[in-house]
């Protein structure tokens, strides 16, 4: 695969031993260190002067050059097109410092190479600051040295007419062909959606038009295999896609414990659904129409809580319903999501695409109306009601009894301050009203969509799972238990329902929980609530049966 994707032979190779670190340097994206073994005889100093032999700056340019082959092969950039070369980035200016030569008394030279940039758009593309020394003296420098992936003529590197292209050059680890791969779905995220759906998507080349989460909140890699016809919207197509979840994701480091967070979970089976209707052609009936992307409702369940770190997540999706009515085009999907051939995730939704002045009329949950909170209904007594401000200094992240219980952090910080009464709501169980303020630069707004930035609904779900997590910890209800950890619940079906979105110039979010049961088994804790969000003047969310779990740690 990809014959010309190789380093130069033994004679221009202009490194011998070379170490990455992928999540090294300044950007976190990946440094490269290497070492040249100069030799006083060879040829690139006997042809390069031969009165006044030095190594030409070229070729040590080469070595760079080199270096950023070898870290996009080992990225893996290299098998999203069939048949490939590389070329340099057109059009970009490099600067190059001089401040040495090596000559024949030189034993050897050392790069170090810090990756500033790493893209699949428009193609696999590295960009890098270098450095070149002699000893422990700089002697090159080069800023914004850039490499990339081109397909060779003629060697398909899209979908074809109808969206079912021939072999694009990616397998999956177990050696299946996919249909199409990550270079295509970094294109639905944001890029050219010609690119990633087939021709017939070029009409969204001059418009706004619906794309996929991007960036650290993206969650389908490629797709394997489609079951249905473009322009066939009825029930039955079927779609299996693919997620590669990274040992080391963000999501991972960042969770109260190093498992799948639910917001994880929610977002990877449901953009691998809205692919495969939108892979068919949800929208392109009304090409006119700059519809934007709204999930509604759905229903999901954990059926097994596994260790996905470093797996690959499989997902399969069923269209259930179409339905297009003035604005709007409404579908329904199941998905069930495995891990090596085991089910671990099954669910429902409702999806809808948009437009604009179906959008802007939004009423919430009540009909345009404001619903107050239980805390504004109630107005229970100042003495019942607790004030708990967070952030990740506050002991209010930590378990109380000093076990292995703790809130998540970085970017699940989510809440700012909770109200809570220990037998408030609805159900005298317990109840948390949370609140955080929004500015317009939080992380997930230019993930989430391109060209159309709302907060999504799943971290307004992770907002309140840190709610009930709080009230374990300041309830201490886990006390007793060895070693324990929060989960996500299993066998909990949670259900949700959204009718409007957080927006960038929305001030701020607030939510009410009510914890409806405490359940203590034998080898795990659970808590079962209700909850509903609210934007500024319009109650937004209602979810059914959010619930988390605390169990002995088994590790």
């Amino acid at each position: 695969m990809n014959p010309a994707l190789r380093l130069p032979d033994a004679r221009l190779r202009m490194v011998d031993e070379v170490t990455v670190d992928r999540k090294g340097g300044p950007c976190e994206l990946g440094l490269l260190t290497a070492v040249k073994h100069l030799e006083p005889d060879a040829w690139y100093f006997t042809c390069h002067f031969p009165d006044d032999p030095v190594l030409a700056g070229s070729l040590i340019a080469e070595g760079a050059i080199q270096l950023l082959q070898i870290y996009l092969m080992h990225q893996g950039m290299h098998l999203t097109l069939p048949d490939a070369r590389f070329q340099t980035v057109p059009g970009r200016r490099i600067d190059v410092q001089v401040r040495g030569q090596v000559t024949p008394k030189d034993t050897e030279i050392r790069y170090e190479v810090e990756v500033t940039e790493l893209t699949l758009l428009p193609r696999p593309t590295v960009i890098a600051d270098v450095l070149i020394y002699l000893g422990d003296k700089p002697v090159v420098r080069m800023q914004n040295l850039g490499l990339q992936i081109v397909e060779k003529p003629g060697t398909p590197y899209r979908p074809e007419t109808g969206g079912v292209p021939r072999f694009l050059g990616r397998r999956n680890r177990a050696g299946e062909a996919a249909m199409i791969n990550e270079l295509h779905l970094a294109h639905s995220a944001k890029g050219l959606l010609d690119m990633a759906m087939g021709p017939e998507f070029e009409i969204y080349r001059t418009s706004r038009a619906p794309y996929i989460p991007n960036g650290d909140f993206q969650f389908v890699d490629r797709v394997m295999s489609l079951t249905g016809t473009r322009g066939d919207l009825s029930p039955g197509s079927e779609m299996v896609t693919e997620y590669d979840s990274p040992e080391d994701a963000w999501y991972y480091r960042e969770n109260s414990s190093p498992s799948m967070p639910n917001c994880v979970y929610m977002e990877s089976s449901l953009q691998a659904a809205i692919f495969l209707g939108y892979y068919l052609g949800a929208t392109l009936r009304e090409p006119q129409e700059e519809y934007s992307i709204r999930n509604l409702d759905g229903r999901a369940t954990l059926v097994k809580d596994i260790d996905l770190r470093g797996k690959t997540v499989r997902h399969h999706s069923r269209l259930l319903m179409t339905s297009v009515v003035s604005g709007a085009v409404l579908q329904n999907f199941s998905y069930e999501l495995s891990a090596d051939g085991e089910v671990f995730y099954t669910g429902e939704s409702l999806f809808g695409y948009f437009a604009p002045a179906a959008l802007a009329n939004q009423v919430g949950l009540d009909s345009g109306s404001y619903r107050p909170t239980w805390i504004e209904s109630e107005k229970p007594a100042p003495e019942r009601v607790r004030r708990i401000e967070l952030g990740p200094d506050s002991p209010a992240f930590r378990d109380p009894s000093g076990g292995g219980l703790h809130l998540p952090g970085g970017r699940f910080d989510l809440v700012d301050r909770v109200d809570l009464v220990a037998d408030g709501g609805r159900h005298g169980a317990g109840y948390l009203h949370g609140h955080r303020s929004i500015r317009p630069d939080e992380w997930y707004f230019d993930c989430h969509f391109h060209r159309d930035p709302v907060m999504p609904g799943s971290l307004g779900v992770e907002a309140v799972l840190q709610a009930l997590r709080l009230f374990v910890l300041d309830q201490d209800l886990a006390r007793g238990m060895t070693r324990p950890r929060f989960a996500m619940a299993t066998d909990v079906e949670m259900s949700w329902k959204y009718r409007g979105q957080i927006l960038r110039d929305d001030r701020e979010l607030f939510f009410d929980v009510h914890v409806k049961e405490v359940r203590k088994e034998a080898d795990r804790l659970l808590l079962i609530a209700d909850a509903d969000l609210w934007k500024p003047g319009l109650r937004i969310y209602e979810l059914t049966d959010v619930a988390v779990e605390v169990r002995p740690d088994a590790g």
